[in-house]
């Protein structure tokens, strides 16, 4: 972990022969990867090192724990999207879990979901038996709900990922998923935080609100029974990432070209970075987008003679502003007058189209809206008015590869079993282990 993070000191690595496994770039030296040229013109090899052997083992004991895990679906037939008459049956039989059990966390996948689910059950429970939480609500409102959850002041909270890892919320005896999480892993960890003490079993309830949800809710229990997970990638040489590194590190001092590759190429991710692809970057950083368009959105110097690289003034600047890789989202604060408290967020673009006078919820609260002012959107209590339920574009979480290739795999079965029928035979359902079904 140490190397993939900050490298394994000063240890010559081999430079890579193979191009990595993505397209590859074009050649902007002409000379082959594995080759130099000093300064006499002359061509030096690097011999790779031999192979540090490290005394280590990787020991799998063989255990899976055990999981109460089941499927939810309302009495009348799923259709392709849930209608009002769905909603109020997965409401009914959410309020008959909730009141089995003395803590119960519910995740959705999405904000609006959370804000919406929370205000069902509240008019079903009370306000002083649910909340929210997820990450457009203020710190302050998401650790008072952490705390009464944890003191056992509330019956249910409905949450997004914002309660997913690495919060202690006390005793949870059921975790319920209000539709396909859309991935094994997340799954495993939100079921999780049931049963989270020793020799207590995790109880865990999927509700599909779609056919489609069905399908895939049967094939995550089906691959989680089987020990099936999704992989996750490791980047090969992200170079966007390499990008901002370089600005970062030069943006505190001057630094050699030859150095500073050798540095990277010490991090696990780069192992395999080819020098004409850093040189391309560091000229992308240094001379701009393109080659009429000035160096005036240029963050670094390159000095080609002596290889090396300088800040320029914006460079510092950009770096503290705009570091990472997770996209910048438009969201406006909500902000509550007189006593200008922020109580969370909305996305832009919902505040920008509400009018004055508006009601939304925020929060397991309903706020009326009295003006924009700059990035603030100034409410008011409205006092339990009927409210609308805000937005937040593009939070719906991607289906994973492991997770559509259970999908398709049940989808033939199903298909196989369905023209088995149609030929005559007949069979037995299949057992929770994924046995062939028996034909008889």
């Amino acid at each position: 972990m140490a190397r993939f993070l900050v490298g394994a000191g000063d240890v010559e690595l081999p430079i890579p022969e193979e191009p990595p496994p993505r397209e590859p770039l074009p050649d902007c030296d002409g000379l082959a990867c594995h080759e130099e040229v000093d300064r006499a013109g002359q061509i030096q090899s690097r011999t790779p090192p031999p192979p540090m052997d490290v005394d280590c083992s990787i020991i799998d004991v063989g255990h899976q724990r055990q999981l109460d895990l089941a499927i939810e679906t309302p009495q009348s037939e799923l259709g392709a999207v849930c209608s009002h008459e769905l909603w109020a049956e997965v409401n009914a039989r959410l309020v008959e879990l909730i009141n089995s059990h003395r803590s119960t966390l519910i995740f959705v996948n999405t904000r609006r979901m959370a804000e919406r689910v929370t205000f069902q059950l509240t008019e079903l429970l009370g306000e002083e038996a649910v909340s929210s939480h997820h990450g457009s609500l203020s710190a302050p409102i998401r650790l008072k709900t952490e705390q009464r959850l944890k003191s056992g002041e509330l019956k249910a909270v409905v949450a997004t990922a914002s309660l997913e890892l690495g919060i202690d919320i006390g005793y949870i005896d059921l975790v319920i998923q209000l539709g396909s999480p859309r991935s094994i892993a997340t799954f495993l960890q939100r079921i999780g935080r049931s049963g989270h003490a020793l020799g207590l079993i995790p109880k865990g309830r999927i509700f599909a609100l779609t056919r489609d949800e069905l399908l895939e809710s049967m094939g995550l229990i089906r691959a989680i029974r089987a020990g099936r997970l999704d992989v996750t990638p490791i980047p090969n040489a992200p170079l966007d990432i390499l990008a901002q590194q370089i600005v970062a590190e030069v943006a505190t001092g001057e630094c050699s070209t030859d150095e500073l590759y050798d540095m990277f190429r010490r991090a696990e991710p780069y192992r395999m970075l080819r020098r004409s692809h850093f040189d391309q970057i560091v000229n992308f950083i240094s001379e701009g987008v393109t080659d009429t368009g000035g160096r005036v959105h240029a963050l670094l110097h390159h000095d080609h003679v002596q290889k090396r690289l300088r800040p320029r003034p914006s460079a510092r600047l950009t770096t503290i502003n705009n570091g990472g890789a997770i996209p910048e989202t438009d969201v406006l604060r909500v902000v509550v007058e007189p006593e200008r408290t922020v109580v969370g967020s909305v996305d832009e673009e919902f505040g920008i189209e509400s009018q004055r006078g508006d009601i939304f919820l925020l929060g397991n609260t309903s706020w009326r809206i009295e003006m924009l002012q700059g990035n603030d959107l100034i409410v008011s209590d409205a006092h339990g008015a009927p409210p609308t339920i805000p937005f937040w574009r593009g939070e719906g979480p991607g289906r994973t590869i492991e997770l559509s290739e259970e999908v398709s795999l049940l989808r033939r079965e199903i298909e196989n079993r369905v023209k088995s029928v149609g030929g005559g035979g007949d069979f037995d359902e299949q057992d929770e282990e994924g046995d062939e079904p028996r034909r008889h």
